[in-house]
């Protein structure tokens, strides 16, 4: 009995669940198949169009009003482009390009994109609602003094639409089309694109063709009225400053420098035909950058900063001010180390045939033959010490080590205002081309025993650097590199 009462009691616990399950799943499917109730937010009422016309039939657009007129004609150019063939060279073409241009104001460079999207915006134009169809007073919806946009066409024909206020509810416009007095609104989106200033529809590309740093020829640079630099490349496409000091540039410094400059753009305009350029630090601006690329001249001025970090800038003393990122330029405010090359004179160890280190009281001399297409066939003699080939392996390397000794000695510290006398130089280092030239580099002692002064055939460089250097063992300091070579050198005398 007690066992048949069990058995009932778990029939109910199993059953009662599954008829939950049956009673939700047919719930389910009644309210699934019940018909949708209608959005009441939906509205049914057909949006009234205001125009209907092919963009590409469109010829000109004029923008009037907020006192100014901005007029533009579509027309067709030629450019020039280049184009990468298939066995990988450059081939120029000219090819035919539809663009955006000012009629007036006159010399403005549109954003043929911008415009464009202007045109695609007005095309096929519709209301969002009715709200008066004959007003007695234009003026509450700001249409007694609106923007009028004349879309003209081909043929001639125009469409023409006044912008007026925005609504007290925000998100729509109050406009009417010409001809028809009803006040209608239309978007936000599609009415702020008809609001746009001669700012906004100018480019933001500060350059007619784009630039890279290979393309840079020159560059000059003054800081709070102050020359800091000046600077040219070569044929090869090295730099060299010419002032403060005639040395190498350091490459990496100018190169960032290049790279801005080439791929800067506006991110917005501010003014034109400033009267007091003071208040935007531009009368006599803190920072200017001139230079050339591809033959063009430019010369880029930057002044106060806005709250959020942007710079008020004016090109070529054009009385137009613009903003740009000041996150562009960590550059301006380095010191001039940080501008000409890290070495005091850093050569290339293939174009040397001798090297003469005269320091602590004696003489190195170093004969050196590279032979760039086989390294095998390089030789190296140190004082008489002859080494080649792969038996020698070890010391040739100790030997580069001891020259890049030689050819590491750092900048530390440009001293412009130094008249040191070339007098009993401590470090001699004499370098005999392949080409006969000769290079000496000749270090003086400071008379506080800390800096050397550095001489370069016999001019004062206007650079110093520590004299710890050469026993810094991180360094690879000359010292320390000529012990370690001549260590290396006994073990082989040894063996």
């Amino acid at each position: 009995m007690v066992k048949e009462a069990s058995s009932v009691s778990n029939f109910k616990k199993l059953i009662i669940p599954i008829i939950a399950l049956v009673i939700l799943a047919a719930a389910y499917i009644i309210i699934d198949n019940l018909p949708e109730k209608e959005d009441e937010t939906e509205t049914t009422e057909e949006r009234v169009e205001i125009f209907n016309f092919k963009k590409d039939d469109l010829a000109e657009i004029k923008i009037e009003g907020r006192d100014e007129i901005l007029w533009f004609r579509y027309v067709t150019i030629q450019v020039e482009e280049e184009e990468t063939t298939p066995d990988g060279t450059v081939e120029k073409k000219t090819v035919d390009r539809n663009v955006w241009q000012a009629v007036e104001p006159e010399g403005m460079k549109p954003n043929t994109s911008t415009i464009d999207n202007i045109a695609w915006n007005a095309n096929t134009l519709k209301a969002q609602k009715v709200i008066e169809e004959s007003p007695s007073d234009l003026s509450i919806y700001g249409l007694d003094n609106p923007v009028k946009l004349t879309f003209i066409m081909k043929d001639g024909t125009q469409n023409i639409i006044d912008v007026g206020n925005k609504i007290p509810t925000g998100g729509s416009y109050y406009v009417r089309k010409e001809g028809d007095p009803t006040v209608y609104t239309i978007g936000s989106y599609e009415a702020e694109k008809f609001l746009q200033t001669k700012f906004d529809l100018m480019v933001k590309e500060l350059y007619e063709e784009s630039y890279t740093p290979e393309d840079f020829t020159a560059i000059s640079y003054e800081r709070k009225g102050a020359k800091v630099f000046d600077s040219a490349s070569d044929e090869k496409g090295n730099w060299f400053i010419s002032y403060p000091i005639e040395t190498e540039a350091n490459s990496s410094s100018i190169y960032s420098i290049l790279q801005v400059l080439g791929e800067l753009t506006v991110f917005e305009y501010v003014e034109e035909n400033v009267e007091d350029l003071n208040k935007y630090g531009l009368k006599n601006p803190p920072y200017i950058l001139s230079y050339t690329t591809k033959g063009n001249n430019y010369k880029l001025s930057l002044g106060n900063k806005t709250d959020k970090g942007y710079f008020y800038a004016i090109m070529n003393d054009e009385n137009l001010v613009f903003t740009i990122p000041g996150s562009n330029f960590p550059f301006l405010d380095k010191p001039i180390e940080e501008i000409i090359s890290s070495f005091i004179h850093l050569q290339n160890i293939s174009d040397v045939a001798e090297m003469r280190v005269q320091i602590d009281g004696r003489t190195d001399i170093s004969k050196i033959k590279v032979d760039t297409e086989d390294d095998e066939k390089s030789t190296y003699e140190f004082n008489g010490t002859l080494l080649t080939g792969e038996k020698d392996d070890q010391y040739i390397s100790a030997f580069k080590k001891y020259y890049q000794g030689a050819i590491g000695l750092i900048v530390d510290k440009v001293e412009l205002d130094a008249e040191p006398v070339l007098e009993n130089p401590e470090v001699t280092i004499t370098y005999t081309l392949h080409s006969g030239e000769k290079i000496v580099v000749e270090l003086v002692s400071t008379p506080d025993n800390i800096y050397y002064y550095a001489f370069k055939n016999g001019e004062y460089t206007g650079t110093m650097l520590r004299k710890k250097q050469l026993d810094d063992e991180n360094r690879n300091g000359l010292r320390v590199a000529y012990d370690k070579f001549v260590e290396k050198l006994k073990e082989r005398d040894e063996e």
